[in-house]
């Protein structure tokens, strides 16, 4: 199940992420959102089942939560919980390494290498799918690192998406970006330097697509940041250290959860009193 494309991303990987011992790719717990996930399961339209964490319930608006290459690891639940805590929205995170998690680079180069993409955009759609069904009106999509392609891709071609959010990742092989209809915002690093998929060259080439379909767009650019820039626990900030990647900063976290609040606020969140009147 590859996808025409993916191949140049897997390898832009390898050359920027070099072997690193295990040792140095510890956990380190930070404090996390008062939040809590719980483990859910539900089904694809073939009948394979998708394992996730979800949030939960109460919120009239979702948002699927995709992760990095390393897979569902401590930094992405923060962010996810984070997300949910700030933007008042139901999160799942479907497992799409299906309880696989790297600790080292060349592991998370293994589990991608062997990701089944057009499978991953069938769990994203299922995720999708299952927030409607437990009351969300609306539900968007967040992706960082292979989980922004996965974003872009799903938007293109799933009606149960709503809106999407893109972090440092875009592959041109997963969808036309010049087909996309939903509302979407991206976020990228000037100092990228994963070639071909997140750096300021193909960024520029996304942003140019992106415009071309009319949708909706909010593009912003990092002037001071890499690849990798949301990952704000202490494992995410030293881990960015060891990649040699430009220092994570708070405040440049902070601005990102106020963008993508505004726009979830925007094109996904339904108030009571809509969801009333539509009803």
């Amino acid at each position: 199940g590859q996808v025409p494309g993916l191949s140049r991303f897997s390898s832009a990987f390898k050359t920027v992420h070099p072997l690193r011992s295990r040792n140095t790719f510890c956990f380190v717990r930070r404090e996390f959102s008062n939040m809590s996930t719980e483990m859910v399961k539900f089904n694809r339209a073939d009948g394979t089942e998708v394992p996730a964490y979800a949030s939960a319930a109460g919120p009239k608006g979702g948002l699927v939560v995709l992760q990095e290459w390393w897979g569902i690891n401590d930094q992405i639940k923060a962010t996810a919980t984070d997300i949910a805590a700030k933007c008042g929205v139901r999160v799942v995170i479907p497992d799409l390494y299906r309880s696989k998690v790297a600790y080292e680079a060349a592991e998370a180069q293994h589990l991608l290498s062997g990701l089944d993409w057009p499978g991953a955009l069938q769990d994203v759609k299922a995720a999708a799918a299952w927030l409607k069904s437990q009351g969300c009106s609306k539900v968007g999509v967040v992706g960082f690192c292979m989980g922004g392609a996965l974003s872009l891709g799903s938007a293109v071609h799933h009606p149960e998406i709503d809106a999407c959010i893109a972090f440092y990742g875009w592959n041109d092989g997963l969808a036309d970006v010049k087909e996309m209809k939903k509302p979407t915002q991206c976020h990228f690093g000037q100092k990228d330097d994963v070639k071909g998929f997140s750096d300021p060259e193909a960024a520029a080439k996304l942003e140019e697509k992106l415009k071309a379909s009319g949708c909706p767009l909010e593009f912003y650019m990092y002037e001071t940041q890499g690849h990798g820039f949301m990952n704000g626990t202490a494992w995410g900030k030293e881990m960015q250290k060891k990649l040699g990647r430009p220092e994570v900063e708070d405040a440049t976290i902070l601005m990102a959860m106020d963008r993508m609040k505004n726009f979830l606020a925007k094109h996904v969140l339904v108030s009571l009193e809509e969801g009333d009147a539509e009803g």
